[in-house]
Parts: structure tokens; C-alpha cells; sequence
């Protein structure tokens, strides 16, 4: 009887409270660390399709330069007919001037660094500045 009463004590034996604790600080640390590298993959992602955006939007007002002989004072043109006679558009779609996080690019000209005109976006944090992945990609960077 007695070997029967210490097979059962060793088979009803599980995990201590502190020990299920551990274990779930440990996946809790790896979770965090796996989302948070994915968050970044993302946003890393998000600035490299801005940066081609703004590479495609560069050459289009180049080619609207080109036809017209001045650049559009805004992206809206790329898009509307202005009714003079050389405008060959659509030289873009409308939805492509927006930056990937659904923003408008901010254009001007003259543009910044002695440029004929620039291109923003605010980027990440979609506020003018910002660090990191949160930095502003600009025209003339490109």
C-alpha cells in the first residue's frame, strides 16, 4: 500500500507557481522583442516605398517641365489638365501623391537646397523632424 500511495505522489508532481512565472516572463521578453522587430521591418519598409515615390514624382515633374516649360506650382497638376495646349497628362495617378502613411507630400517652388523644387514627406511620426525611423525623407536626400 505504501508503494502505491508515494507511485501516485510522484505522478500527480507539477510545476511550481514560480516556476510557470519564469516561463511566462521569458515568452512575455521574446513576444515583445519579435514585435517590436517587426514594427521596425515595417516602418523601414514605409520609408523605402517613400523614397521611390518621391523618386517617381521627381521625374514626372521633370517630364511636366519638359512639356510645359515650367514646374507645376502644385502635385495637383500632375494630375488636372490646366488647359494649356502642351499638357500631355495624367502624369500620375492621384492616389500616388499621397506618402505611404496616407499623407500628402508637401511640395514646393522653388525648392530647398537650391533645388527647382522639393518634395516631403513628414514620414513616420507624420510631423515635420524627427529621428530614426521617424526622420523626414526629403527630395534632395534622395
Amino acid at each position: 500500500m505504501k508503494n502505491q500511495k508515494q507511485r501516485m505522489n510522484t505522478l500527480q508532481k507539477g510545476f511550481s507557481l514560480l516556476e510557470i512565472l519564469v516561463v511566462m516572463v521569458m515568452m512575455a521578453t521574446l513576444i515583445g522583442l519579435v514585435a517590436n522587430s517587426v514594427g521596425n521591418s515595417q516602418k523601414k519598409g514605409k520609408i523605402q516605398e517613400a523614397k521611390i515615390r518621391i523618386g517617381k514624382l521627381k521625374l514626372k515633374i521633370q517630364e511636366f517641365n519638359l512639356d510645359l516649360g515650367y514646374y507645376p506650382r502644385s502635385l495637383e497638376a500632375l494630375v488636372n489638365d490646366n488647359g494649356d495646349s502642351n499638357w500631355m497628362g495624367e502624369y500620375i495617378k492621384k492616389k500616388e501623391l499621397k506618402d505611404p502613411w496616407g499623407e500628402e507630400y508637401k511640395y514646393t517652388v522653388p525648392g530647398e537646397n537650391n533645388e527647382d523644387f522639393s518634395i516631403v514627406s513628414y514620414g513616420n511620426d507624420k510631423s515635420p523632424g524627427g529621428k530614426s525611423l521617424d526622420q523626414d525623407i526629403k527630395s534632395w536626400d534622395i
